[in-house]
């Protein structure tokens, strides 16, 4: 036998009373979660210090092209970084980045007229300069994703001697370049305390990777 469940008038409105009552405790949360301290807002300013690896071809293009000579040694001692960012926008910030990277080669070649073994030995320093534009999805007080786009410049100074120890010769030169460069990298950012955090970025730069620490205020 089937049984009709009969809610009193009562019931139904002290039901719906307590329906109400949950609506609007989950809508007030989700309005302070908005409105509460963001990991990224109007006006915060961000310093990040950091490390990235490994080098793109950006960094190693003049290097590379001597691969193929005999004995070639690369030695990469890894890319240095720091940002600033000022918060345009609740959901923008604009800034500037500079990068240093440092390399070592040492390679042999012959002469093929009068055969004598060169040794070669170049030091590559590289320096960038960046103006960035970034946007952000902050959610909560912690968490920041954002992506960007850099626009600067490259210089790169490459130093070192040519040694020919059957013309007991050494020659030294020195070449710079300096070109146009831009960024395009996906990050994301874990705000610890309100002014630390800790941040990686991957994405096409002058490293694949890069991380380190974020000091806020």
């Amino acid at each position: 036998m089937n049984r009709i469940l009969y809610l009193h008038p009562n019931e139904i409105i002290y039901f719906m009373k307590k329906l109400r009552k949950i609506s609007l405790l989950f809508a007030t949360l989700f309005i302070t979660t908005l409105v509460s301290a963001q990991a990224f807002d109007d006006g915060k300013n961000l310093v990040s210090l950091g490390f990235g690896f490994p080098p793109t071809s950006k960094i190693t293009q003049t290097l590379g092209q001597y691969v193929n000579d005999q004995n070639y040694d690369y030695k990469n001692y890894g890319t240095g970084i720091i940002k600033f960012e000022h918060g345009l926008l609740k959901y923008f910030g604009v800034g500037l980045s500079a990068e240093y990277s440092g390399a070592y080669i040492t390679y042999n070649t012959t002469d093929p007229i009068t055969q004598n073994v060169y040794t070669v030995a170049v030091n590559s320093m590289v320096l960038g300069f960046y103006g960035r534009l970034n946007g952000h999805y902050p959610i909560g007080d912690h968490l920041d994703i954002f992506a960007g786009v850099g626009l600067g410049y490259l210089y790169t100074v490459n130093s070192g001697n040519e040694n020919t120890p059957a013309a007991n010769s050494t020659t030294n030169f020195r070449q710079t370049a300096l070109q146009f460069d831009e960024q395009f990298t996906l990050g994301v950012r874990y705000m610890i305390k309100e002014h630390f955090g800790l941040f990686a970025e991957i994405g096409s730069a002058t490293t694949t990777v890069q991380m380190g620490i974020t000091l806020g205020f």
